[in-house]
């Protein structure tokens, strides 16, 4: 039961989460399952599906694969911006508190902002209403230039090749291959398959400027809409916690927040290592299992029991360059070359499946991806929770 007081300080049960992503979904499903009360504040309520912003962006994928309701993954929402976190409690722009025996934070991250001159003229495309917004203005446009051959900038590309063909795309990439975290087998596999739609690629790329027109590239400008696809940056200090110098929050070996009892995070805006101390990437999967060993140890905390380490690693990586074609790294092995390419889609819209049960039961199957939907051999139930979030400032 939630209380309030006089100084619009209000106590609820349980563990309270900061953000609806995938590390604060599957914490969720983690503190639910334990029969633990749970609640979910996060600026939209929105659950953002950002492994298909690229393909809703580009377009072969559709809108309502953008997002889905939080109401229908959790039954405690509230809707507001948090500006603060201490021990165990968030402060919300109103100036309005929650207070809870365990917070999880999972919030806290966004495109990066590189000292580029005009940066400003970039479209991002980090969340729902940026892939929404970029879909009409790629519908409306006779070129693209990306920038950034990472996972966003080449998935993005591969949609736009696939669903608008009329659309001439550039991918500029200032290293000597693309995916560059990647083996370079998956790199070279990326650009045949961009190349194959005319896809112009630009490896060793220097970006001088943006403007409004385009991008001025080692002295050349590259006419069109521009898209900065260049990664992500945490924003953990924001709230106010310990963090490293790249903004990542700062944990102990139980994902606990250092110097903090009963306040652990999870997700993009944490530090994640794996067991041997190397710092793990910003990525769906790690905070996937990030947040399930989060919740797990809140709920510990919760019953008095000892938490324990977390280990976490990256198992690999599954793109989808729509077209039925895509690229994998699936432990040692990698599916890059044609032929093999045709695995990772499939593997991507599984991957999509089983989140969606895993953090919503099988009623949550009806969020599928438009292109998932057909791999369900059955009728989906038609299910929601039967109240509405509450709105904060």
């Amino acid at each position: 039961m939630a209380t309030k007081n006089s100084t619009q300080s209000e106590q609820i049960d349980g563990v309270l989460i900061i953000g609806g992503g995938y590390a604060g979904l599957h914490a969720t499903a983690a503190v639910r399952q334990a029969g633990v009360p749970v609640t979910v504040v996060d600026r939209t309520g929105q659950h953002d599906h950002v492994t298909r912003l690229a393909a809703v962006a580009g377009g072969t994928g559709t809108v309502e694969d953008a997002s889905s309701p939080l109401r229908s993954f959790v039954e405690s929402v509230r809707v507001g911006t948090v500006t603060k976190i201490q021990d165990g409690s968030v402060t919300f722009t109103d100036g309005r508190t929650l207070q809870a025996q365990a917070v999880i934070v999972t919030a806290g991250s966004s495109p990066s902002s590189p000292e580029i001159e005009g940066i400003k003229y970039a479209n991002a495309l980090r969340s729902a209403e940026d892939a929404l917004k970029l879909r009409l203005l790629i519908e409306g446009a006779d070129s693209l230039v990306i920038i950034g051959g990472g996972a966003t900038g080449v998935q993005l590309a591969g949609a736009v090749a696939v669903a608008q063909p009329a659309v001439s795309v550039q991918l500029v990439e200032g290293s000597a291959k693309l995916l560059g975290a990647l083996p370079a087998e998956l790199g070279a596999g990326a650009q045949r398959i961009l190349e194959g739609r005319k896809v112009k690629v630009s490896l060793g790329a220097s970006v001088e400027k943006i403007t409004e027109s385009g991008v001025v590239v080692d002295g050349t400008l590259l006419e069109g809409l521009v898209v900065w696809a260049g990664g992500s940056e945490a924003l953990g200090d924001q709230f106010g916690l310990p963090t490293a110098e790249n903004g990542r929050i700062l944990l102990d070996p139980t994902l606990r927040v250092t110097g903090l009892k009963r306040t652990f995070a999870a997700g993009d805006t944490a530090l994640h290592r794996s067991s041997d101390g190397k710092v793990l990437p910003m990525s769906a999967q790690v905070a996937v299992r990030a947040g399930a060993a989060a919740g797990h140890n809140a709920v510990r905390l919760l019953k008095g029991e000892t938490l324990e380490p977390v280990d976490l690693r990256q198992l690999g990586w599954v793109l989808d360059l729509g077209g039925r074609r895509g690229l994998a790294q699936v432990g040692p092995v990698n599916l890059s070359h044609a032929g093999l390419d045709l695995i990772p889609p499939l593997l991507h819209e599984a991957i999509d499946l089983m989140g969606l049960l895993e953090t919503g039961g099988i009623t949550a199957l009806r969020f599928a991806s438009s292109s998932a939907k057909s791999l369900i051999p059955f009728r989906l139930p038609e299910w929601s929770f039967g109240q509405t979030a509450t709105r904060f400032s």
